[in-house]
């Protein structure tokens, strides 16, 4: 066994529009050749725990899968990762990191205002929101999880029919990452790239005669979020296609 872990929920859900596994294969492969180049274990959940009543809560028991290792990272399977990313691993020490979410603030203040009935008290600033679809973080963290799933298991019912809108369990995240005054090590934006569509990374520099697109040359994990679901088997693919030789061997 490594010292690291990437841990992916890759769970088919009966209630989405679209499969979302019929892309995520592409985006798993990118990090199991990251893993094995890095030295670092994966795994990745295909079956819900009997406890979930959809699969995205799966990631928060990662408290439960991840005993012994030193490091660990929680990514959707809706994340791929460049060839040669630098082992995000080496640098930091006991650290909770993720990527400031600034996408939509709209979409972030409502999801902050309906999930904040759950947590009165508890401040959470727009501008120190974070991402949950890629997490680093040291084992110390791990019991964060555990909180949240704890919470997620006492709402169960509500949470698993929720219809105010605001995503599921990131926010939730965001408020016990507060709760517990955790001094959140924000990386760069290149550690997952948001927007995509909206902030023109899916093009590139054809005034240099170059059709490989800006994410490709300029970051590191990227995110196939924040566009229409039925678009994500066509996008995802189109950046494999360009990248896919660089993961042989």
């Amino acid at each position: 066994m490594n010292r690291n872990l990437i841990y992916i929920v890759n769970i088919s859900d009966k209630s989405a529009k679209i499969d979302h596994t019929e892309y995520s294969e592409f985006c798993i492969n990118s990090w199991k050749y990251w893993c094995r180049e890095n030295k670092v274990d994966l795994r990745v959940i295909t079956k819900s725990d009997s406890r979930c009543g959809r699969p995205i809560w799966n990631k928060e028991l990662v408290y439960e899968d991840a005993e012994g290792y030193d490091k660990i990272g929680v990514v959707d399977a809706d994340t791929m990762i460049k060839w040669n990313a630098p082992n995000i691993f080496d640098t930091f020490n006991e650290d909770f990191c993720m990527v400031r979410d600034t996408v939509n603030w709209t979409w972030v203040y409502k999801s902050i205002s309906n999930y904040g009935k759950f947590f009165k008290g508890v401040p959470l600033d727009i501008s120190n929101y974070g991402n949950a679809g890629v997490l680093f973080f040291h084992k110390i963290y791990l019991p964060l999880f555990k909180q949240v799933f704890d919470f997620y298991m006492l709402n169960k019912e509500e949470l698993d029919n929720w219809d105010k809108g605001g995503g599921r369990e990131q926010t939730i995240l965001n408020f016990f990452l507060s709760k517990n005054n955790v001094d959140i090590n924000f990386l760069d934006g290149c550690w997952n790239v948001l927007g995509m569509h909206k902030r023109g990374w899916l093009q590139s520099n054809t005034q240099l005669q170059s059709d490989i697109p800006h994410l490709v040359k300029y970051s590191n994990i990227w995110h196939f979020t924040g566009f229409p679901i039925e678009d994500r088997l066509k996008v995802v693919k189109g950046v494999w296609d360009i990248v896919k030789n660089n993961y042989n061997g």
